[in-house]
């Protein structure tokens, strides 16, 4: 047996369970993303973007990614592989990955533990709040067989994901039969990271602006602020600086702060964040904020660079 996790808190946990414990470490929340990222080309494109952002170095990207798709890719057809994943967007998306990449091995013996909620805990966010004996527990009581329909959902979902249009994602919601109990509010929250059309802020940087309006403040104190707002996404405080990032850079940045935020190489710094005068008429609807063609971002398989027609001819939706 093969307890396949997200999280090395989650997977130190589980030393009691019968077999092995395997963390998969990666984002699919972020980054530039395909249909197939396991080829070493789209390792490599995923490695730069990284390091770019986070400062994680390229080749240790690089050789986790081989490391561990080699890992899975040695586990035999018929050994039991129990996937760990909770309900939000950065667990699902990851979810949606492995049982794309087991489909391709037709493994015969997947099953899965997955939660959005537990008894006594009134904000659950991940299954790294629960101790030894409580993930014991869930795997004999709701570990269950994974079907042959939730392996195709979450196939076509990570077609869709993967896609560099967005609008084949509103398909796939509406056509889902939410086989993967979490999956389909993952991606309706996924499409809250687009830019509106009608003041070029995602969902999320919306509540930051809104937040420094009235309060200037260090980096923490701003990610808890937010990520209590979006308990169901799973936002890292890596993902959440370089998103903040963004907003600093370009002619008419949003945000300031008086030093660097958190990144691989600078886990904790001390920065405090402030609202420029641009980032409150933005704020106010009085500027818009420009998604501009250098734009270096993406989000599932969208480049803001190369796909910028979807942006400069409106295709998206108020979301």
């Amino acid at each position: 047996m093969i307890h396949l996790v997200n999280g090395d808190v989650v997977g130190s946990k589980l030393g009691n369970l019968p077999g092995e414990v395997l963390v998969w470490r990666e984002m699919y929340d972020f980054g530039p993303l395909s249909a197939d990222i396991s080829h070493i080309n789209w390792i490599s494109c995923r490695a730069a973007f990284f390091e770019r952002k986070l400062a994680i170095p390229a080749s240790l990207f690089i050789q986790n990614c081989v490391d561990q798709n080699q890992l899975l890719s040695e586990i035999p057809r018929e050994t039991e592989i129990v996937l760990w994943f909770e309900h939000d967007r950065y667990d699902q998306t990851m979810l949606m990955y492995v049982l794309n990449e087991l489909s391709k091995k037709e493994c015969e013996n997947l099953s899965m533990v997955t939660i959005n909620e537990y008894e006594g805990i009134d904000s659950f966010y991940g299954l790294g709040q629960l101790s030894s004996q409580h993930l014991e527990g869930l795997f004999y009581k709701n570990k269950q067989p994974i079907t042959d329909e939730q392996i195709k959902e979450a196939v076509s979902g990570w077609k869709a994901y993967t896609s560099k249009n967005p609008n084949d994602i509103e398909i796939w919601i509406a056509s889902s039969k939410q086989e993967l109990p979490f999956l389909k509010q993952a991606l309706q929250s996924h499409l809250r990271y687009f830019p509106s059309v009608h003041t070029g802020l995602n969902e999320v940087e919306a509540l930051v602006l809104k937040y420094l309006n009235t309060n200037t403040c260090p980096f923490v104190e701003l990610f808890q602020a937010i990520t209590v707002q979006k308990i169901n996404d799973g936002i890292g405080d890596l993902y959440f600086a370089a998103m903040l990032n963004e907003l600093m850079t370009g002619p008419s940045p949003l945000l300031e702060a008086d030093g660097p935020l958190p990144s691989f190489q600078n886990p904790e710094p001390k920065a405090r964040l402030k609202l420029t005068s641009y980032g409150l008429d933005v704020l106010n609807g009085q500027k818009y904020q420009i998604v501009a063609v250098e734009h270096d971002w993406w989000l599932g398989g969208v480049n803001f660079k190369e796909d910028y027609w979807f942006w400069n001819r409106n295709k998206l939706k108020k979301i």
